[in-house]
């Protein structure tokens, strides 16, 4: 793995080697040895955590072929949700808590 482009592309996204850290569950120091080519034969989980914090395909760093950058898909679904309560169950408050979590459905 070529440890300069980990810190180009790192550097790119504005990532710290703390932030890439965070995302990846990888330590600091071992990213760091990584970039300074020091640690040249990461494993290829090590890899595909880099790669997806990163945003590029696995080839970037294996292959050293051009950043493909991963597309964001958005996924749309669709959730159906069926209540039946009688009219006694049907209260204010019951309402309101329906409503609450039809607001937070749609806020996400």
């Amino acid at each position: 793995m070529d440890g300069s482009k980990l810190k180009q592309l790192r550097e790119e996204k504005g990532f710290s080697l703390t932030k890439l850290s965070e995302l990846t569950g990888i330590s600091k120091s071992y990213l760091s040895l990584i970039e300074r080519d020091i640690q040249t034969n990461p494993s290829l989980d090590i890899v595909e955590k880099v790669s997806r914090a990163l945003e590029v395909e696995v080839d970037f760093f294996i292959n050293n072929t051009e950043p493909l950058r991963k597309k964001r898909t958005s996924v749309k679904s669709t959730l159906k949700v069926e209540i039946e309560l009688s009219e006694d169950q049907l209260s204010p408050q019951k309402l309101k808590q329906i409503q609450q979590l039809i607001n937070v459905i749609n806020t996400e």
